[in-house]
């Protein structure tokens, strides 16, 4: 008996609903197919880095800079002011606001920062090359030297090949061509800048005229600061993580603050009543984050100091004065003490030599007479090597750069109280002291061989010079960047903090 219609029909629908599922499936896993292959052409297009080396993060008068090359800058930046202790290194900046009040995170300042600074050089460097500036001998000295330790630095750190100690140190998509090609562009607008700087002789009239605008800046502050820090450590002293819960880490901070803020007070209180603070120093030796005693600095850098430097520099402090005030820094809370002793235009001399150190031991424990003394020969043999040859300043600072001193060991704006060993400064500071002397000196972690180059302008002057010079830098760099138009791509992107 043949089935019915009805029958028919419904088998019917029921083979064409299964086809139309059948090629729903084969549909979806199609597109699915597809968005797979896509997300891995482009993560592998990511990987590869041939979108940061290639897109467009930043165009100068039309010439292109890809994602690599700010990514240099801003590697840069964030090292100049990761050594200042600006931020907190193991939180990401992108959370981190430059000042408790600010609406600007760290990266968002410092890709500005890189920003600048590439437009800066490319408009510097264009500028030489209008004017026919070529670099100086030692400019093109230095780039070489640049050049050659990427050249051979990369055994000495334990890398693979060249290429991978680029990406290491200069960004993962960092080539070693663009590199130098970059570094050229750099040496370049220094060179040029330095010559035009060099050139410009300020009378005495434009130093007077610029202390008397910048007394705040030039004069320098003599105090006493005495520092309590609370901070509850992420990880043990073999760095294993100390496991907790932020309620448990938060309550431990504030019970810190109690405690370090309670001797910060006491401290203040002692001061207050006159106590020596080279008494303080002793008595909380142990209790103290930090202190300082007597330290010199100029008002142009009390901004390090951000939290009292306002108090510093008031014009009704007097010897004595006694503050606390409480910052903020990452993950830490500090407590300064700070005591007034003395305002002035600071006439102490500054001195500038050149210093090869030689280390004795590893670095790392403290040496014995034994390393002092093989020290000390080495020295005695780059003294001795100095001293066959030409005996100049410039065949100094050549063997200063050929035994790790960068720069030819210069130190420049020495004064009584510079951070450099006491032996390099007692030396240094000595009134017998006469251009070209040189001498073996031993130092806390070795012997230096140290040449004197020669006295120089006080310390309030050379501060002076250093902000007449940001002023000239500020309108020859106006000048250069005049009618260059800069533009963001979307490569700026793909920057990472």
């Amino acid at each position: 008996m043949s089935a019915s219609p009805e029958k028919k029909v419904s088998r019917s629908e029921k083979r064409r609903q299964e086809e139309e599922k059948e090629r729903r499936s084969i549909a979806l896993y199609s597109a699915i197919g597809i968005i797979v292959a896509v997300a891995a052409v482009v993560l592998l297009v990511w990987n590869s880095g041939l979108l940061q080396r290639n897109l467009t993060a930043l165009s100068i008068n039309g010439e292109k800079y890809t994602a690599a090359d700010v990514q240099y800058y801003y590697n840069s930046v964030y090292s100049s002011y990761a050594s200042q202790y600006a931020f907190d290194p193991n939180v990401s900046v992108k959370k981190q606001k430059v000042g408790s009040e600010s609406a600007t995170t760290w990266f968002d300042f410092l890709m500005d920062e890189a920003r600048d600074r590439l437009i800066d050089n490319n408009a510097l460097a264009a500028k030489a090359k209008e004017e026919g500036h070529t670099l100086s001998s030692e400019a093109q000295q230095a780039l070489d030297s640049f050049v050659r330790q990427l050249d051979s630095a990369w055994m000495g750190y334990g890398y693979a090949s060249r290429d991978a100690f680029v990406k290491a140190n200069y960004g993962p998509y960092m080539t070693y061509s663009r590199l130098v090609e970059l570094a050229g562009m750099e040496y370049l607008a220094a060179d040029y800048t330095q010559t035009r700087l060099d050139a410009i002789d300020h009378p005495d009239a434009d130093y007077e005229a610029y202390y008397k605008e910048h007394a705040d800046e030039l004069d320098t502050i003599v105090y006493s600061q005495f520092a309590f820090r609370a901070y509850v450590p992420t990880a043990d002293e073999q760095g294993n993580p100390i496991e907790m819960t932020d309620e448990e880490r938060s309550a431990q901070l504030e019970a810190q603050k109690t405690e370090q803020k309670a001797l910060a007070e006491e401290v203040k209180t002692k001061l207050e009543r006159g106590a020596d603070p080279e008494d303080i120093a002793k008595e909380y030796e142990d209790k103290a984050y930090s202190s300082a005693l007597s330290q010199r600095v100029t008002g142009s850098n009390l901004s390090l100091y951000s939290s009292y430097a306002g108090w510093l520099l008031d014009s009704a402090r007097k010897t004595g004065d006694v503050t606390l005030t409480e910052s903020e820094s990452g993950t830490a809370y500090y407590y300064y003490v700070a005591v007034f002793e003395d305002r002035l235009r600071d006439e102490e001399p500054t001195h500038t030599l050149r210093s090869i150190p030689v280390q004795a031991g590893d670095g790392i424990a403290d040496p014995t007479s034994a390393q002092f003394s093989e020290a000390e020969d080495k020295a005695q043999s780059l003294l001795d090597e100095w001293k066959a040859g030409d005996a100049t300043e410039d065949s100094f600072a050549a063997l200063a750069n050929s035994n790790s001193a960068s720069n030819g060991g210069l130190i420049s704006n020495l004064t009584s109280s510079s951070s450099q060993d006491d032996g390099i400064k007692d030396w240094a500071l000595d009134s017998a002291r006469k251009a070209g002397d040189t001498e073996l000196v031993k130092t806390d972690t070795g012997w230096s061989v140290v040449y004197y180059v020669s006295g120089n302008d006080p310390v309030w002057r050379q501060a002076a010079t250093t902000g007449l010079q940001n002023q000239d830098y500020e309108q020859l760099t106006a000048g250069a960047r005049e009618g260059r138009d800069a533009t963001w791509g979307m490569g700026l992107n793909l920057v990472s903090p």
